[in-house]
């Protein structure tokens, strides 16, 4: 007999001993007069009859028997469940166990239930059985408030009829949150090793809450499974995010959970562990108490609740450039050396964003080794712009450094803009910073300045030379009314930013990061608490964030504290608005000789942005003429620009002859 054959005979044996074990409490109960009368029922010793077929599925792995070793059952918790199951399964039992009861067909009260399984043995109780199987969330009692636990009907878990009826599948109640994992493949799979502090923590199976935290796709998840995988467990991946909110709802598919990981010898892994924050003490009773072993977690925050058992936390930062390097060259195999070289040195990306950017560039190249830089650019940008639709818009700018116009002091903090961005790899991790300081691996800038200087232009510029994409935010899309909404959207913006290493630009900061008020109203609470959530991203954020403002004055001191750089954009002086003239002027324009930029410079206050509104608007009043461009056009445009700028200027004809 294999252990297929001897699940079925040891069904049909349970069957047998179900109804003579039901049938026998029936004839007792009728002559004790707490049943309706009816003629005795012909039944044999139960007990006799499991005793007689034991020897033949001696040593047979049955589903019941895995189910009893895996939860550390009992024999009256055993027969509880042979019980319960065969009331399910055999109408003939179901009929007899009817007569002892007024539950509906095929269920039973938890009171009959106990005299039925404890009959005949003295000093045997089934409460505290019955409790535990539903802690196990092997049993489940209807759902009566009206009648005590005693009375109410008690019937088997869906979950462990189908095993005994020989499925083993998932149980169809998680299998939307969660999914069995093979982890064999992953043991030694890493690129990196198992952090000591996790492999001692799942090898030696001891009640310890282990979280690891990261960046979606640093590779949290992959990193559990290859310490489990080493150790020789399946995982069971259960996404929060996926969770139930309704508090009862939860802790059922938590037992559910905790009763599959027991089925599967698996370790439940819960990915985004922070979701559970305000439901934490719902895991805490559920799983984590009544769990003996080891319970996985990934967090992007940290979770600083208070648990009963140990915690082990792991944070997994951003790839170093030899690592980028080897994921890249992984990735992009058969791609020319220099493309894994390049990409690991322009983006700081997870291992999960590395992998789904080479498999972009790779179906758009037709192969890995048609692979460019450019290809990978393009796959990034699609991911990210696909995530980011609706919260941000892509800026492209064409202008070159040439036509940037700033004092020399302020252009030097670009240079260390620049340099914090390509050598923060070297500085932090080979030499050692980032242990001391706790950088995070992100820039936060501001650029200041009065409208038209530049500002914008600037972080354009700033993108194209890193070879990055540079995304502006559009914040009447992100901020809300809704408690919690804003957070969702500023979260999903530097998730999509950060998988993508886009560089975030916030036009008009003060208008977010202002002196802060006293609170007068919930509307003031609330909005100081995106406020706060914005900086905490921000501080968090492994890639660039620029912003710029008009009024630098009205930006919160204790906000200018935690900016990496702060370059003020002013003005720029005569010579400056020379050199911007010329510079604004394609050398294919049709000009006339004796124009004087130097005049308009002198007499033209104005900044970057106006003087190139007023070159455009000169050129189309030419072009009005059919003719090239002359001191009259560029004079008239100018004045036009000035009123516009809410400024005066003489303007007349004796001004343009002497020009």
């Amino acid at each position: 007999m294999n252990d297929t054959t001897a699940g079925d005979f040891e069904l049909a044996v349970r069957t047998g001993w179900s109804l003579n074990l039901v049938g026998g409490v029936v004839n007792v109960a009728r002559k004790a007069g707490w049943a309706a009368a009816g003629e005795p029922l012909e039944v044999e010793d139960a007990g006799a009859l499991l005793r007689k077929h034991a020897k033949a599925i001696e040593g047979r792995v049955t589903p019941m028997r895995m189910l009893a070793a895996a939860c550390g059952l009992g024999e009256v918790e055993v027969d509880i469940l042979w019980l319960l199951a065969c009331i399910e399964l055999d109408p003939g039992v179901a009929r007899v166990a009817q007569l002892l009861t007024t539950a509906n067909l095929g269920t039973i009260s938890a009171q009959v239930l106990e005299v039925c399984v404890t009959v005949g043995k003295p000093g045997v109780h089934a409460t505290k059985a019955l409790e535990r199987l539903a802690g196990l969330a092997l049993v489940e009692y209807a759902s009566d408030a009206r009648v005590s636990m005693q009375r109410r009907p008690v019937r088997i878990a869906d979950r462990v009829l189908d095993l005994v009826r020989g499925s083993f599948e998932l149980d169809r109640e998680i299998a939307d949150v969660a999914a069995l994992a093979d982890t064999r493949t992953a043991a030694g799979g890493g690129d990196e090793p198992v952090p000591t502090v996790i492999s001692q923590a799942v090898a030696g199976e001891q009640h310890v809450l282990v979280v690891v935290r990261g960046a979606k796709g640093s590779g949290r998840t992959t990193l559990l499974k290859q310490a489990l995988g080493t150790a020789g467990r399946p995982a069971l991946v259960v996404s929060v995010e996926a969770l139930a909110t309704d508090a009862t709802a939860l802790a059922r598919q938590l037992r559910v959970t905790a009763r599959e990981c027991r089925l599967y010898g698996a370790t439940p892994i819960f990915v985004g562990l922070e979701g559970l924050r305000d439901r934490w003490r719902v895991l805490e009773r559920e799983l984590l108490q009544s769990w003996s072993g080891p319970v996985l977690a990934t967090a992007e925050e940290a979770c600083d609740w208070t648990v009963s058992c140990p915690v082990v936390t792991h944070r997994l930062e951003t790839p170093t450039i030899e690592r980028s390097e080897r994921l890249w060259s992984g990735a992009l195999a058969g791609a020319l050396p220099e493309v894994a070289r390049t990409c690991a040195a322009r983006y700081t990306l997870v291992p999960g964003a590395i992998a789904q950017a080479a498999t972009t560039a790779i179906q758009a190249a037709g192969s890995a080794d048609e692979v460019t830089v450019a290809h990978v650019h393009a796959a990034i940008g699609e991911h990210v712009q696909r995530r980011i639709s609706g919260l941000a818009d892509r800026i492209e700018t064409k202008q070159r450094w040439q036509d940037l116009v700033l004092p020399a002091d302020e252009f030097d903090r670009i240079l260390e803009l620049l340099s914090r961005v390509q050598y923060r790899d070297g500085v932090m991790n080979t030499w050692g910073f980032g242990a001391k300081v706790g950088d995070a691996g992100g820039v936060a800038a501001l650029f200041s300045g009065p409208p038209g200087t530049g500002k914008t232009m600037l972080a354009g510029l700033i993108a194209n030379e890193l070879g990055l994409d540079l995304y502006r935010v559009d914040l009447s899309k992100i901020m809300s009314k809704y408690i919690g909404e804003t957070e969702k959207q500023l979260g999903a913006l530097f998730d999509a930013a950060e998988t993508g290493h886009a560089i975030l630009l916030f036009d008009e900061a003060d208008s977010i990061f202002g002196k802060r008020t006293d609170v007068k109203s919930s509307n003031d609470r609330y909005s100081n608490l995106s406020v706060n959530y914005l900086l905490q991203r921000m501080e968090t954020f492994s890639g660039i964030t620029l912003l710029t403002t008009n009024h630098e004055s009205a930006i919160d001191p204790a906000f200018m504290r935690r900016l990496s750089m702060h370059v003020r954009v002013p003005m720029p002086d005569g010579q400056q608005r020379l050199a911007l003239w010329e510079a604004l002027i394609p050398a294919t324009a049709e000009m006339a000789p004796d124009v004087s930029f130097a005049a308009l410079a002198s007499k033209f206050v104005m900044s970057g942005g106006h003087i190139k509104n007023a070159v455009v608007r000169a050129a189309f009043l030419a072009a009005n003429d059919q003719s090239r461009i002359e001191t009259a056009h560029l004079w008239q445009a100018a004045h036009l620009e000035y009123e516009a700028m809410g400024k005066l200027a003489v303007h007349d004809r004796e001004t343009l002859r002497a020009a």
